[in-house]
């Protein structure tokens, strides 16, 4: 079975140049331990990590600012209050689903292996970014509407998914009336299997399995059930 690698663009990328610095003035909205070049990917850095520790809802300015190292007014420079400063979070993490979903689309696969790759690549990130994952899915953002990037981001990854499974459809002789539904059951099903995994709801302790097979297992279930085609009425009258 086909496995996409994720490449190190997908991953945050910080900005550690400091080319420059010794010719300008101190910034004063920083402490003097604060060396960094983008303070503002710097906070969204502090604050992932502190995602995967203490969660969204303990998380707060003052303590992202103190990592840092810089004064507890400074992050109200970047982010309007904690909420802008989690959904930043949310949006670079959306992006870096969109890279690695962007990634398996151009990579030639069948589109079979195509869909397989994407929804098992999105259970992976779930796994990888724990605490980052619960934020981008979760109710913490209470108006993510009114984030541009957090927008952006969002439609960006979901497009390449929707995208994949609909080309692998079409293939299948699926009508375009059901291709809303098959990428809505698609959706379901990684997001079921990362939800329940992450939750420590699966696998259920007295019907042991294996984490990586139950998700390989449900993935190509469903692959299955895409290639086999669309029903007709008589083979539901069976």
């Amino acid at each position: 079975m086909k496995q996409t690698k994720t490449a190190s663009a997908a991953r945050k990328k910080s900005d550690s140049s400091t080319a420059g610095a010794a010719a300008q003035a101190p910034c004063e909205e920083t402490a003097a331990t604060y060396h960094h070049g983008d303070l503002r990917n710097a906070l969204i850095a502090a604050g992932r990590a502190a995602l995967e520790d203490i969660g969204p809802r303990e998380l707060s300015l003052r303590s992202v600012a103190k990592a840092v190292g810089v004064s507890e007014a400074a992050p109200s420079r970047h982010f309007a209050g904690k909420e802008g400063l989690l959904a930043a979070m949310a949006a670079q993490g959306f992006a870096e689903l969109a890279e690695i979903r962007r990634q398996v689309a151009e990579s030639g696969m069948k589109p079979d292996d195509r869909v397989r790759a994407m929804m098992e690549e999105y259970v992976r990130f779930a796994q990888r970014h724990k605490g980052l994952f619960d934020l981008m899915v979760g109710p913490r953002i209470i108006q993510p509407g009114i984030y541009d990037e957090l927008k952006q981001s969002t439609t960006a990854s979901f497009d390449l998914f929707a995208q994949a499974v609909c080309d692998f459809g079409r293939t299948c002789r699926w009508p375009d009336a059901s291709l809303n539904l098959l990428v809505h059951a698609a959706w379901a099903v990684e997001h079921g299997l990362a939800t329940l995994i992450l939750g420590s709801r699966a696998p259920v302790a007295r019907w042991p399995v294996a984490v990586d097979e139950m998700i390989r297992f449900s993935i190509s279930l469903f692959i299955d059930r895409i290639s086999a085609g669309p029903e007709t009425p008589a083979s539901r009258s069976r």
